[in-house]
Order: structure tokens, then sequence, then C-alpha cells
């Protein structure tokens, strides 16, 4: 039985990780075997090249990029692969639009070149579904900030490269998503991200819920 493979794609502080949690939690109450993985990491490669990533250690662009496609040609092979092989539905809290978004229109590099390289990565395997939690950058980079400030940590202490990058470069972020969304309609689905947690999880929910193989259920193992 071949799985359901689904991304959250968004920028800083749009809610990506909070959504795809409560939707691992949801699927895992229907009974599906779900698992939920994010980029760069979730396995020991990908780990260990996240606490580069994130650092505030020195990269070229370049290097930057072919560190988050090594990352995830080894979550493809290790995780996504086998999961969806297994009958599982897959969640990816980042995926290939996020590297076209922040390598690509962020960091102005060939969003050609990097379209390939994701295609070598995956394989040529893509999201079932994406869904982008859009939201205005000034806003998001304040909830991430906040979120921060809640936490009691400094901001250099758990936010990574990206969320301190000036807001021009956010914009552009934005505008790669929102362009890969119009693009790409039938797998891609947009969500206002500024609304309540509850009701992006209903918006959420109605995009995930018809796709699902309720007469198959695969119970939940992992």
């Amino acid at each position: 039985m071949s799985g359901l493979f689904i991304a959250f794609e968004g920028g800083d502080g749009a809610g990506k990780s909070t959504q795809a949690n409560i939707l691992a939690e949801q699927l895992q109450k229907h009974s599906f075997r779900t698992v939920l993985l994010r980029e760069p990491g979730s396995t020991t490669l990908g780990d260990y090249l996240r606490r580069y990533l994130i650092s505030d250690q020195p990269i070229s662009d370049l290097a930057e990029l072919l560190l988050f496609e090594a990352s995830r040609a080894e979550l493809m092979a290790d995780q996504v692969y086998p999961e969806l092989e297994a009958g599982a539905v897959v969640i990816c809290d980042r995926f290939t639009g996020s590297t076209v978004a922040y390598q690509g229109y962020g960091r102005n590099l060939d969003v050609k070149q990097i379209r390939w390289l994701n295609d070598l990565a995956t394989i040529g395997r893509y999201p079932d579904l994406t869904l982008l939690l859009d939201i205005d950058p000034a806003i998001g980079l304040e909830r991430a900030h906040n979120r921060l400030f809640q936490l009691s940590l400094p901001i250099g202490d758990t936010s990574d490269r990206f969320e301190e990058e000036e807001l021009l470069f956010h914009d552009r972020v934005r505008r790669g998503f929102v362009e890969q969304w119009e693009a790409n309609q039938k797998t891609w689905h947009k969500i206002e991200g500024n609304q309540p947690i509850d009701v992006v999880k209903e918006l959420v929910w109605s995009k995930v819920s018809p796709m699902l193989p309720w007469d198959g259920v695969v119970a939940n193992t992992v």
C-alpha cells in the first residue's frame, strides 16, 4: 500500500511546526500510522547538518544549499520512502518548497538549478499535498521572537540564521512560496497563517481528510 506524503511550508513564525504536530496527533487518534519529520533533520546525518545550518557559523550560499540537499537525500532514503511503502502518512515540516523559497528567492541562487537538485535528492517523489501557511513576514518574525522571549532565552540561542535576516529577505522568501502555490494549485493549498490555531487546524484537516484511505487504515505502530 502506498502512503500519503504531506508537507507544511511557509515563512518563519507561520505556525508550521505547531500545525504539523496537531495533524500528527489527529491522525494517530484515527489509528493512521503516522510519521512526523522535519527538514533538515530526522536522521542521524540530518540532525548533524541541522546543528550547523541553524547556527551562526559562516557558510557560503551554495554550500548551504548543498547541505540542505544532502540532508534531504538521506531523509528520503532513510525515512520517507520506507514509510510510504509501509502505507504511513508521512508529514514533513518543510520540504523542497522551502529550498526554492529560501535559497532561490531569498539567497538569489538559480531556481532552475535548485529544482534539478531537488529532483536528484527526492528521486522525483514530491508531497501529495503541500500546505502553505502564508503570513506577513513582519508578523511571522515578531511571532518567532516572541516565542523566544516567552522561553526567556536570548534570540541567538534558539533562532536560526534565517530568522536573523533582514525583512527584505523574508519578503522575497514569501514571494517564492506564493509563486510556487500559484504554479502548483493541484497539490499546494494556501492557508492564512495569522489566524487562531484552532481555525488553522480545521482548515488543515479539511484538506487532509478527503485524501485519507479511510477504508484501509494502516494501524499506527510507530
